[in-house]
């Protein structure tokens, strides 16, 4: 059925009132059915098994067959290089092999790039997916530090940056420009977005996150993610302001290794990342267990990750501009 335009107005609000138009026209879109479909029966599910700390392995391969094009893809997945390089046949021996969090990444991922893949065109989207899967992973391994999983984080990481493929996609001579603008300034995207268009690609990520019937928590992280600071919880307090400064810290890490499209975040190299706002937000939650970060065996992973995932062949992702 069709996304409610009411809903998706609540992300889309335009601050600029000659700009207005153009959330009309995002709105517009992500209402019909096809420009984001949402997630399988079984990735939603997948979700919301994922928050449950006493979930089964049966239970998820019973919920991963519903979807046969996804077991497809997870086991074809799973038998590559990155994960287990060698031939697996099932689901059950996939599972048993690379474990149940390797195949929820692997789940999810999939799940997401098939959902936009109808959405790619000129950039180098291997750049752009580099870049999502390594905030994935780091925002998982940077909220571990602090408390046990919710099942959001790698979701959340992953889709963060999801609105600036509906930007390319419909505004392609805007993006262009903005690309273009925020290098030459050094102001990054967002400031940029909200000049050109009067609403930003983590605006944008929010709405195209309730089409998908993501969790709320990674609505608000995926819309927060520039500015955790100002997350409004309503009446409902959740995970939302922690797993927002997760997103937020991982997605500096991987721009100081310079793992992104041009201009979207420009890094002070000599500023210590402790003094980050997004780090010292992190500050007022109690470190539990600690964090050792390997930050280049990440960036490795995450190549092996996008190679396994059909992508990244021989990139040049390193080094283009945050």
């Amino acid at each position: 059925m069709p996304n409610d335009p009411e809903r998706l107005k609540r992300y889309l609000t335009c601050e600029v009132p000659d700009k207005q138009w153009v959330a009309d026209k995002l709105i517009y879109l992500l209402s019909g059915e096809t420009v984001i479909p949402p997630f399988s029966a079984a990735a939603i599910k997948l979700g919301q098994l994922s928050r449950d700390e006493n979930c089964q392995m049966e239970e998820v391969a019973e919920v991963i067959q519903m979807d046969a094009g996804l077991a497809s893809d997870i086991i074809k997945v799973a038998s590559s290089v990155g994960f287990a390089a060698r031939r697996i046949s099932s689901l059950d021996q996939a599972l048993m092999m690379i474990g149940m969090s390797e195949i929820r990444r692997i789940a999810l991922s999939m799940g997401v790039m098939k959902n936009f893949e109808h959405l790619k065109s000129q950039v180098d989207w291997n750049s752009f997916w580099l870049h999502s899967i390594l905030v994935a992973r780091l925002t998982e391994r940077v909220a571990a530090a602090y408390r046990p999983l919710c099942g959001s984080e790698y979701l959340s990481g992953l889709l963060h940056d999801c609105g600036k493929l509906v930007l390319e996609h419909y505004f392609p001579e805007d993006f262009d420009r903005i690309i273009i603008r925020a290098t030459e300034r050094g102001s990054g995207h967002v400031v940029v977005e909200q000049e050109f268009l009067g609403v930003s690609h983590a605006q944008i990520g929010a709405a195209v996150c309730e089409c998908l019937q993501a969790h709320l928590e990674v609505i608000r992280a995926v819309w927060y993610h520039h500015d955790p600071f100002n997350v409004q919880e309503g009446n409902q307090p959740d995970n939302s302001k922690f797993l927002s400064a997760c997103v937020g810290v991982a997605d500096a890490l991987t721009n100081y290794k310079q793992i992104n499209i041009y201009g979207a975040r420009i890094m002070d190299y000599d500023k210590p990342f402790e003094e980050l706002p997004e780090w010292q937000f992190l500050s007022q939650y109690q470190m539990s267990y600690g964090l050792d970060l390997d930050l280049d065996l990440e960036v490795e992973k995450a190549r092996e990750d996008l190679k396994s995932f059909g992508l990244g062949g021989d990139d040049n992702s390193e080094g283009e501009e945050a």
